[in-house]
C-alpha cells in the first residue's frame, strides 16, 4: 500500500521550511527498520535522485576527509536522505561476480567519460573496487583528428606532470594505491606511473560502488521506488518555536536528472537557456578486431561533417588473454542520419562505421572551389588567389608532420582499430543545450548535475560538469555547518553556489557550442558528405568559400594547439579539471 512521506526540516519551526510530499511504495532505511511511526523524521538534506550525480553528492557531504574550516571531530553530524525513484541498485561485487560467470557478458554502453579530478570525487575506497572488479576503461591518451584536413591534436598522461607535481591536480595512482602502499615505495614508483586523462565508467557499477559505500554509513537514509508527488511550502500558522534551533534546516538537492521534477515543479524559480543542435547521438559497444589493433588506453575522434564519432576504451577481460576487446562507440550526427544508422543490422553498421572511422587524416580543399567558384576575373588577381590558395594548404600540412615527434605518445598518426560487430544494443538519443537563466538555487533548493545543464558530448563534459557542482555544493555546505549557520536560508552561501557554478556552467555550456558550430564549417559539403553516402568523405568536395576558410582556420588553429607545448598542457590541465596555477 502506498504511503505518504512527509520531509520537514524540524516541526514547528519559526523560519521557513520545505515540505517534500513524496508517495512511497516502498521505505527502507540501510541503518535502521522504518516503520509508521518514525516516517516523519529530521532530514538536513534531502537528495532527490539517486543515481551518479545524486549518490556522489551523497557521499562527499558525509565525506570527513576534507579541509573545511574546522576538524571533522567538531563537525555537527549531517542527517540526508538520498531518494531514488527505482529500485535501490545490486552491490559492486554482485555486479562483478556476475560478469565473471557470464562469458557473454558485455560492458553497456551507457557510461560516461570521467575527468582525473571528478574521479577523485569517488573516493579512494570506490576507485579501488572499481579498479580491482576491472570496471574503469582507462585511457592516457587520446587522438582528434578531422575528414577534411591533416590536423590532428595529440593529448598524452605527460601533458599532465607538471600539474600533478605541483599539487594542481590530483594524483590518482597516489589516491588509489594510498592505503596499499608506504609512502616510500609510493615516491620509487612515481616516476613509472603516467597520468591518466580519464576513464570510461559504467552508470551500474559506478551508482553501485557509491551505494555500497552509503550503506556502511548511518548518518543518510536511502530511500528507493519512491516518486515525488508534490513540493511546496507550509502555511504561516503551522509555524512555531523550537530551542535551540537546528544550524542547518532543511535543504532539498534535485539531482533527478535533465526532466527534474524539483525544476520543473518550481519552473518559475529556474527558467531555461534551451538550444536544439538538430543533432541525434547514437551509442553502442563494439567488439574490435584484434587482428587489426586495439585501444591501447586511447581515445579516438573524428570529426565528420554532421558531427563526431569518437571510440571509447572500456573494461576488458583480466583472467583471459584470449577475451574479447571491447570499445564504445558514441556518434552524432543528424537526425535523418542517426536514424538511418539505427536501422541498420548490425553488420551494415560494423561497415559504415569502419568506413568512417577508419581513415586517416586527409589535405585540406582548394579554398575557391574544384571549379574555380569565386575566382576573380582579373588573371593576375585569380593567379595570385590560386598561389596563396595552394601556400596556406601546403604550409598547414607541413605543420601538421611538423609537429610528429619521436615520442611513443605523440609520434605520428594512429589509426584507430577496426570494430568486429556489435554487442547489445544500439541506441540513439537527441541532443541539446539547456541551462538554467538566472541561478541554481531557489530558497532551501539548490539544482545540480543534469537538473542545471545539459551539453553535446562531443567534449565529455556533462557529467564531469555535474560533478563540479556536487563538490562546490557539499564544500559550502560543510562550511555553512562547521560555521554554524544554516546553509540554506542564508544568502551568502547560496550566492556562492550560484557565482561559482554559473560562471563555470555557463563557460562550459558556451565552449563546448562554440567547438561545436566551428566544427559545423566544414571545408566539404555537407550535403554531400553524410553517412548514407560512402564515398563521400574521402576527399572535401565543395565547400561554400567562407566554410572552406573557416575549416583551414580551423585546421591550423588544433595544429598550433598541438605543436606548442605550453598551450597543449593548458588545453589537457582545463579538461582534467586541474586548478589554475597562481
Amino acid at each position: 500500500m502506498a504511503r505518504t512521506l512527509t520531509f520537514a526540516a524540524a516541526r514547528g519551526l519559526a523560519r521557513s521550511r520545505l515540505n517534500c510530499a513524496c508517495s512511497l511504495t516502498h521505505i527502507r532505511s540501510l541503518t535502521s527498520a522504518t516503520n509508521e511511526n518514525n516516517i516523519n523524521q529530521h532530514y538536513d538534506v534531502i537528495i532527490a535522485g539517486g543515481g551518479a550525480v545524486g549518490s556522489v553528492l551523497a557521499r562527499l557531504l558525509l565525506n570527513d576527509n576534507d579541509k573545511s574550516l574546522l576538524s571533522h571531530r567538531h563537525r555537527r553530524p549531517l542527517k540526508v536522505a538520498l531518494l531514488e525513484q527505482r529500485s535501490s541498485p545490486p552491490s559492486l561485487e554482485n555486479i562483478a561476480n556476475s560478469s565473471s560467470k557470464n562469458d557473454k557478458q558485455t560492458p553497456n554502453a551507457r557510461a560516461y567519460a570521467l575527468s582525473p579530478t571528478s574521479l577523485s570525487y569517488l573516493g579512494p575506497s570506490v576507485l579501488q573496487r572499481l579498479q580491482q572488479t576491472n570496471r574503469l576503461g582507462i585511457y592516457d591518451s587520446m587522438q582528434i583528428w578531422e575528414h577534411d584536413g591533416p590536423a590532428q591534436l595529440h593529448f598524452a598522461g605527460e601533458d599532465l606532470n607538471e600539474a600533478v607535481n605541483s599539487g594542481r591536480l590530483v594524483d590518482l595512482h597516489g589516491l588509489i594505491e594510498r592505503n596499499n602502499d608506504t609512502e616510500q615505495h609510493q615516491k620509487q614508483q612515481q616516476s613509472n606511473r603516467r597520468p591518466w586523462l580519464g576513464s570510461v565508467v559504467e552508470d551500474a557499477p559506478l551508482v553501485s560502488a557509491v551505494w555500497d559505500e552509503l550503506r556502511n554509513d548511518e548518518r543518510i537514509d536511502l530511500i528507493d521506488n519512491v516518486q515525488i508527488t508534490s513540493i511546496s511550502a507550509p502555511s504561516q500558522n503551522t509555524m512555531g518555536n523550537v530551542e535551540p534551533p537546528p544550524p542547518v534546516e532543511i535543504f532539498t538537492l534535485a539531482a533527478d536528472g535533465a526532466n527534474s521534477f524539483v525544476r520543473r515543479t518550481l519552473g518559475h524559480s529556474f527558467p531555461m537557456i534551451t538550444h536544439s543542435y538538430d543533432r541525434k547521438a547514437v551509442t553502442c559497444t563494439v567488439e574490435l578486431d584484434v587482428r587489426k589493433g586495439d585501444m591501447a588506453k586511447t581515445a579516438f575522434q573524428r570529426f565528420l561533417p554532421h558531427g563526431p564519432i569518437a571510440l571509447l576504451p572500456v573494461w576488458n577481460s583480466l583472467n583471459n588473454d584470449d577475451a574479447p576487446i571491447y570499445a564504445n562507440v558514441v556518434w552524432s550526427t543528424t537526425p535523418s542520419e542517426a536514424n538511418h544508422l539505427l536501422s541498420l543490422s548490425g553488420t551494415e553498421f560494423i561497415t559504415t562505421l569502419n568506413h568512417h572511422l577508419c581513415q586517416g587524416p586527409n589535405v585540406n580543399p582548394p579554398l575557391l572551389g574544384n571549379n574555380n567558384r569565386g575566382m576573380p576575373h582579373i588573371p593576375i588577381i585569380g593567379t595570385i588567389a590560386k598561389e596563396m590558395d595552394s601556400l596556406l594548404r601546403t604550409a598547414n600540412t607541413a605543420l601538421t608532420m611538423g609537429t610528429w615527434t619521436e615520442s611513443p605518445s605523440r609520434n605520428y598518426f594512429r589509426m584507430p582499430p577496426a570494430s568486429a560487430r556489435v554487442v547489445g544494443p544500439i541506441m540513439g538519443f537527441d541532443l541539446k543545450l539547456s541551462h538554467v537563466q538566472q541561478g541554481y538555487t531557489a530558497p532551501r533548493v539548490a539544482l545540480v548535475g543534469d537538473a542545471a545543464h545539459t551539453v553535446h558530448p562531443m567534449a565529455g563534459q556533462g557529467l564531469n560538469l555535474g560533478m563540479g557542482d556536487v563538490y562546490s555544493l557539499s564544500e559550502l555546505i560543510k562550511e555553512a555547518v562547521d560555521s554554524g549557520m544554516d546553509v540554506a536560508g542564508t544568502g551568502l552561501f547560496l550566492d556562492r553556489y550560484n557565482q561559482e557554478r554559473m560562471v563555470k556552467g555557463l563557460g562550459t555550456v558556451g565552449g563546448v557550442h562554440g567547438l561545436h558550430e566551428l566544427f559545423r564549417c566544414s571545408g566539404s559539403n555537407s550535403s554531400s558528405g553524410g553517412i548514407m553516402n560512402v564515398n563521400a568523405l574521402n576527399y572535401g568536395g565543395n565547400a561554400s568559400g567562407v566554410e572552406s576558410v573557416v575549416g583551414l582556420g580551423r585546421s591550423l588553429g588544433m595544429n598550433v594547439v598541438n605543436g606548442l607545448g605550453p598551450l597543449r598542457r593548458a588545453f589537457a590541465e582545463a579538461a582534467a579539471g586541474a586548478a589554475f596555477s597562481r
